[in-house]
């Protein structure tokens, strides 16, 4: 198993609601058993199941001899000689470590009227006692979305923080707008004055402002860390907060309450940590790191962006998801997900149903394009149930993790199927969006695919290639892992031909 893996949550779950006790092998604490896994199973894939030695298959297999009433035979059935095979024991070593990620930096204290609070929890104390809503100005012609009024803020510090006197709390006032805990909702001056609306930092992402702008990581006063000596480690670090975010919400199919974990407290606290990522300079970074920088923050993005902003349903909406939510880099650079996957990751090819290459307008990233490889098609997760699983790639291991997931992706048939009696090669509607990436004909996509298929599928696929094929795409599943989120409904029509 995998320790993010929904179909391995969704197996142990029938296994657990069976009263079967069960022993897992993790390859996320034991890498190493793939290997074992692979010989035993003859599969990439996890999970892979075994009842008394004899192997079952995977979530899918283990539903199916469940409804046809046939696993209990299988587990009453005595153990056959591959039971006791030490391949399928856990280890009995202790799992290797990763090596040490770096901590957070430590946050910055705010002096109100002698109480000291730490950014995040001082923002927390903002928010839970300002009141924040749209409001109208010019007479009801125009609407300011999410905002608070100068003059009830004074209020509140006056209050919370037994400050004497307008003036007082004025001069904090001043000093939290100039930290970027909050800014202007309307175009207001620089100083802060109580007959203007005011917008907290934390309230303004959008499909199109940088989902990690929730907080200013540099002001005027300089940055909490100029520059994170390990920004992969840092992202790890970030998708492990997340990770334990998500897991009390995640039910016993794999099934995410994304609205609960907009409202989990600690999901602000992960907010606040993804500002760092605003100081990484991803032309400065080798073209190893990059590349399993960019894949592991692209899979960290979309449940974030999925809690915070919602999920598209629908071709247009989705185009504005991918186009619009964004992360701010050094320097203010905004990457949207489709810069990062076809700018950056595809040797800046304009993605599908667009016009233009990402960054054709914008020279200044041409030193953060990596060379295109066709295998990133395998390592990133979009969200839907077609995209492959989430994986952890690494900048020393990142050839053979491609390698690897690249192995697994063509394994499976609802990516790559061939019928060799209709002489037919049923693809994933991902080899047709890119179809670039693998070849420029039906030819040349296939011995792509070839060179990542084993065993019987590549005897088959080897047959195909022997004479003329159709070359047929299959329905893309757009669903998602989602139990409850709320929509998200933006379209951005010129983003087609920007």
């Amino acid at each position: 198993s995998l320790k993010e893996c929904p179909h391995c949550k969704k197996a142990k779950t029938l296994l657990e609601e069976l009263g079967w006790p069960y022993q897992e092998i993790s390859l996320t604490s034991y890498p190493e058993k793939r290997s074992d896994m692979l010989q035993l199973a003859d599969r990439m894939t996890v999970p892979q199941i075994f009842i008394q030695g004899r192997h079952v298959g995977g979530a899918a297999e283990l539903q199916e001899l469940t409804e046809a009433g046939k696993l209990q035979a299988m587990y009453d059935a005595e153990p056959s000689e591959l039971a006791s095979d030490p391949r399928l024991r856990r280890p009995e070593y202790e799992p290797r470590g990763d090596a040490k990620l770096p901590e957070a930096p430590p946050e910055p204290e705010i002096c109100i009227g002698g109480q000291r609070l730490a950014y995040p929890q001082l923002v927390q104390v903002l928010l839970e006692g300002v009141e924040v809503k749209d409001r109208s100005k010019h007479f009801g012609l125009k609407t300011i979305k999410r905002c608070f009024e100068g003059s009830a803020f004074l209020g509140f510090l006056r209050s919370k923080f037994g400050l004497a006197s307008d003036e007082e709390a004025t001069q904090a006032a001043q000093e939290l707008l100039a930290a970027g805990v909050f800014s202007p909702a309307d175009g207001a001056g620089a100083g802060f004055s109580d007959k203007e609306l005011y917008r907290f930092q934390a309230h303004t992402a959008s499909a199109n402002s940088p989902l990690n702008g929730v907080r200013k990581w540099c002001s005027k006063d300089g940055c909490l860390i100029e520059t994170p000596a390990n920004p992969l480690g840092v992202v790890k670090r970030l998708k492990g907060q997340l990770s334990k975010i998500l897991q009390p919400h995640m039910d016993g199919e794999g099934n995410i309450d994304y609205i609960a974990v907009a409202e989990d407290p600690a999901f602000l606290d992960f907010e606040h940590a993804t500002a760092e990522l605003q100081v990484v300079d991803l032309a400065t970074l080798p073209e190893p790191v990059r590349r399993a920088f960019v894949i592991n923050l692209y899979n960290m993005i979309i449940p974030h962006a999925f809690a915070k902003l919602g999920i598209p349903n629908g071709d247009l909406p989705r185009v504005a998801f991918f186009d619009g939510v964004c992360y701010e880099f050094a320097s203010g650079v905004l990457l949207s997900l489709n810069d990062l996957e076809n700018g950056v990751l595809r040797g800046n090819r304009a993605a599908p149903f667009h016009l233009k290459r990402p960054f054709a307008s914008r020279p200044d990233l041409a030193k953060t394009v990596l060379p295109v490889d066709h295998r990133i098609h395998f390592a990133l997760n979009c969200g839907a149930k077609s995209c492959p699983p989430v994986k952890w790639f690494t900048a020393e291991g990142i050839d053979e993790e491609l390698r690897l997931v690249a192995m697994a992706w063509v394994e499976q048939d609802d990516n790559v199927k061939v019928d060799l009696e209709r002489k037919r090669l049923s693809l994933s509607k991902i080899c047709s969006w890119f179809s670039a990436d693998f070849g420029a004909n039906k030819v040349e996509i296939a011995k792509t695919l070839l060179q990542h298929a084993r065993g019987n599928k590549k005897d088959q696929m080897e047959k195909l290639l022997q004479g003329d094929f159709a070359l047929k795409h299959m329905p893309y599943d757009w669903s998602t892992n989602s139990k409850r989120a709320v929509p998200f409904t933006e379209i951005c029509l010129s983003c087609l031909v920007r």
